[in-house]
């Protein structure tokens, strides 16, 4: 009933938070290794201009993928 579709709902809820948290450890890794070939103390503007947008594009990716498996989802 509507108790099970709640509880559903929560779980994939939670597998999508999981799932974005594991993208953006992975975006961080790629960037980082991309964008800071030499880590110093501390980024210089380059680097930080790189991470912001090598992160950008990874989530734009990110939300065309999740909106297209959303449509499709709710045709179902």
């Amino acid at each position: 009933g509507e108790k099970t579709q709640e509880i559903m709902d929560q779980i994939r809820r939670e597998v999508a938070m999981q799932n974005f948290q594991e993208l953006l450890s992975q975006i961080n890794k790629k960037c980082f290794a991309k964008c800071v070939p030499k880590p110093g103390a501390k980024l210089d503007s380059s680097e930080q201009t790189c991470l912001q947008r090598c992160s950008d594009r990874y989530q734009e990716a990110w939300n065309v993928v999740s909106n297209a498996y959303l449509r499709r989802a709710q045709k179902e």
